[in-house]
């Protein structure tokens, strides 16, 4: 057969698919809107992980690009100083991509190797004040290669170079495109301009690309300063003189660029015995030597790691949770496909009887499933936009700094649209191939069609529907299993006594630091702005601290007591009134008042923990201790505090010092205790630290319930979206099931007819057809509980106080599910039950 002649049947195929669709609106919606809800969650899914796991940086030849860290067995003792983040891996232990600067030199030396080799850092949020007006600005300062080694051009301007990056050179900064639009409206004019960082003048020397937003993912960066500003910006820490020529100091991050024609592989074994011969002789004993740092060459082309090691096992997780619940839609689009095939059996005998062969019938079947499943893609498309846009929402969990951002660009199209054209395929072939095989004399005598079963037991036939069915419940169960389990944990969470009373609380952050105030000026300003605040009509007290609690941060040191080895202990700085804002119970002693504000009385307030551990339980008011390392400061015990949570929910309650708040100390946080909601007073403490200094930017603003909230996020969004997959599972499973019962019953009606007119009961009508429903979902449940048992395990990292096969999320899983088994049968079953006999008699 040519070209032409297949194109014309291929045309005709289509127009026919599309007149029997139309014929059948609601078994057409039926399909297209199961596959559509199953593909659609798919791409939204995708688009994430496409975000996340698969996307390379916007820069040349992103392959070439390499990442430098180092993994030891344990934390390295040569690491005396250490400003960073590491991870555990399984494989490699403790890693991580801080090195010190003259490890960075040692790298940026291997010309052999390397094209270019450039570092940097992260300079956090910044004050930036700019004809006037301050804002805070996420920052970072790289070095002199930064932008040409991966090369990155200018957008107006010109980038950072090597002379950017010394001492005594001019203080300059690159902005990013989409921060120039937002501050200069053209990103040009901003080249030249003047500004103020941390009260530090900077001129603007270029804007980088507009689709540039730094190395990693997980926090574009609006300003890049050169790395040797941060001498003159970061003033109130003598190690940022000493720390560039400090080898036992990890800090810098360093990436490089690959000659061509150099493997990874190649690089690591260049370098690997230079750097292991440097860090020894870093080493100054035995210990420090026990342990060193290895290192560790890794691929570049997406950056930093850090956004994909948080979310890519997550991610993984709920892939697999929709592609379940794509498998359950497949399966309704196949039980709707054998249930017309079914009704169908006359037209496709004739059609055999008649001369058409088997393949060309098959094509033309195979062409409608196709077109359903390119249908459901299409609609699936519409549902993905707006799950991306309720997913990024969901997992942001309202952060205001929050940079993941999916889209539906070509790679996740092309997902859609093998995973349209995969479901059709598959999922249309065997109604297909069923619908051919038919016998022509019996088929064109029976006016309603029987649909073919085969034997699993001697007293048992099943249909292939009902064996689609059996797995609909199965994976569903699979689905309720993993809601049960991760709502269980997020509702253990909630129920965690954290030990101050968090309603009704607002955390006002800023940094006074980077406006200038230095020293005893700084306290003042605080002590000032906490009277300012306390004084806002519906404030009912009122104070600050340098971080919030169940924020996630903490700071430990040493804690030296006399006649005791020094133990490891939290503390956090208070201002006056602390403890009654938060309405954390003072058990013993008192709580820090102004007296203690000024600094001058070195006391503290200690928690229980802290009591137990380094006093045994005794009363510890009026003892002394030791904070930080040799040159510790002597505390005075004034005050024991009842144990409340520190930093974490899940992490138990560490022993902590509540220490006066002091100069040194940078950032802020305002706790005001409001007699009503406190989002309602954030205008007014806007204004009132407006008032107070302009050129101060407030960097969050958020109420306490919600911070912990945010440390949460992962749990929450976990629970919310398999319980939205779950409901979607169920509902789809039930439809399936309902329109399966449906056609069973309609199949039957002369059965059903026959046994009404020889007495059958009404109840026994309704309990035949539910006792098949029964059936199918003990099946399903016989082959889903034994698949969730084994299944749960992977997901036990995620779950707090709880184990992976926790017998209430099983017990409840397989109750719902058997609940809306019956429910979804009921319907047919009734309506078995009213069919008038003689009716159903004639018309057969």
């Amino acid at each position: 057969m040519g070209i032409v002649a297949l194109s014309e049947q291929f045309v005709q195929d289509i127009r026919y698919a599309f007149r029997v669709m139309s014929a059948q609106p609601f078994f057409t919606a039926m399909a297209t809107l199961s596959l559509a809800l199953g593909i659609g969650a798919n791409t939204a899914i995708y688009s994430f992980m496409d975000a996340i796991l698969l996307r390379a940086l916007p820069v040349q030849n992103p392959e070439s690009l390499i990442v430098f860290n180092w993994h030891s067995k344990d934390h390295p003792k040569v690491a005396n100083n250490f400003s960073g983040s590491t991870h555990k891996d399984d494989k490699t232990g403790y890693t991580s991509g801080n090195f010190p600067y003259p490890a960075f030199e040692l790298f940026h030396g291997q010309n052999s190797v390397f094209s270019s080799v450039f570092g940097f850092n992260s300079a956090g949020r910044l004050n930036i004040q700019i004809q006037g007006q301050a804002d805070l600005a996420q920052s970072q300062y790289v070095s002199g290669e930064f932008f040409s080694g991966l090369g990155v051009p200018p957008a107006a301007g010109r980038l950072l170079d090597a002379t950017d990056d010394r001492v005594g050179a001019s203080a300059v900064a690159v902005i990013s495109y989409g921060y120039a639009q937002r501050r200069f409206g053209d990103p040009a004019k901003a080249v030249g301009q003047a500004i103020l960082i941390n009260d530090t003048p900077f001129t603007i020397t270029g804007v980088a690309a507009p689709e540039f937003f730094g190395v990693n993912p997980q926090g574009p960066q609006d300003v890049y300063l050169p790395q040797h500003t941060s001498a003159i910006l970061e003033t109130t820490f003598a190690s940022e003189k000493t720390k560039y020529a400090d080898s036992r100091f990890y800090w810098i991050e360093v990436m490089g660029r690959l000659r061509p024609g150099v493997g990874r592989q190649q690089a690591q074994a260049a370098l690997a015995p230079a750097f292991q011969h440097w860090v020894e002789n870093s080493a100054t004993n035995d210990k420090e030597r026990a342990d060193l740092p290895l290192l560790l060459i890794q691929e570049g082309a997406g950056g930093l790691d850090s956004l994909r090691r948080r979310f890519s096992q997550p991610l993984y997780v709920v892939m697999t949770l929709v592609g379940l619940i794509l498998a359950i839609a497949c399966a309704n689009m196949a039980n709707l496909l054998l249930a017309r095939a079914t009704r169908r059996r006359r037209e496709m005998a004739l059609r055999l009887s008649l001369g058409a062969g088997r393949g060309r019938v098959v094509r033309q079947l195979l062409t409608e499933s196709l077109l359903l499943a390119s249908l459901g893609g299409l609609l699936g498309l519409a549902f993905a936009k707006w799950g991306i846009g309720a997913l990024t929402l969901l997992i942001g969990n309202g952060q205001e700094n929050f940079t993941l951002h999916a889209t539906l660009n070509w790679h996740v199209l092309a997902v859609t649209v093998a995973l349209s054209v995969g479901t059709g395929m598959l999922f249309g072939l065997a109604p297909a191939m069923q619908s051919t095989r038919v016998d022509l004399v019996s088929a064109l005598k029976q006016t309603r069609g029987g649909e073919q079963r085969f034997r699993l037991h001697s007293w048992m036939r099943v249909s292939l529907s009902q064996v689609l069915a059996v797995a609909q419940i199965a994976i569903s169960l699979l689905l309720l299993v993993a809601a049960g389990l991760f709502v269980r944990t997020l509702t253990n969470l909630n129920s965690i006594a954290v030990g101050f009373n968090r309603e009704n609380l607002l955390l006002v952050s800023l940094n006074a630091r980077q406006a200038g105030y230095k020293d005893d000026a700084l306290v003042r300003f605080y002590r000032d702005l906490h009277a300012r605040l306390s004084g806002i009509p519906g404030v009912r007290s009122a104070s600050y601290c340098n971080y919030a609690l169940v924020s996630g941060s903490r700071s430990s040191t040493d804690a030296r007591i006399p006649g005791q080895p020094a133990g490891n202990t939290s503390y956090l700085n208070v201002g006056p009134g602390f403890f009654s804002t938060m309405q954390i119970p003072i058990l013993l002693g008192r709580e820090i008042s102004e007296r203690d504000a000024n600094g001058s009385n070195h006391v503290a307030v200690v928690n229980e923990v802290f009591v137990k551990n380094f006093f045994g339980g005794e009363n510890p008011v009026g003892r002394h201790f030791g904070l930080g390392g040799r040159n510790a400061i002597d505390y005075e015990i004034i005050g024991v505090a009842k144990t409340s949570r520190l930093n974490s929910l899940k992490q138990d309650v560490p022993p902590v010092a509540y220490v006066p708040y002091t100069p040194n100390v940078r950032q802020a946080v305002y706790v005001l205790r409001a007699a009503g909601e406190p989002m309602a007073f954030a205008n007014t403490v806007r204004q009132a630290v407006r008032q107070a200094d302009a050129r101060i930017p407030i960097s969050e603003i958020v109420t306490q319930a919600k911070q912990i909230d945010q440390t949460i996020s992962q749990e929450r969004t976990f629970a919310t979206l398999c319980m939205c997959f779950a409901v979607l599972a169920v509902l789809i499973a039930c439809v399936g099931l309902y329109g399966m019962m449906a056609y069973s019953v309609a199949r039957r009606t002369n059965e059903i007819g026959i046994r009404m007119a020889l007495g059958a009961e009404r109840r026994r009508l309704v309990w035949m057809v539910l006792r098949e429903v029964l059936l199918m979902a003990i099946m399903g449940l016989a082959i889903g509980i034994p698949a969730a048992i084994a299944a749960s395990k992977f997901v036990g990292s995620f779950l707090f106080q709880m184990k992976p096969n926790d017998p209430l999320a099983f017990t409840l899983a397989a109750g719902s599910l058997l609940a809306a088994a019956l429910v979804a049968g009921y319907g047919p079953a009734w309506r078995a039950s009213r069919i008038d006999p003689w009716t159903a008699l004639r018309d057969e």
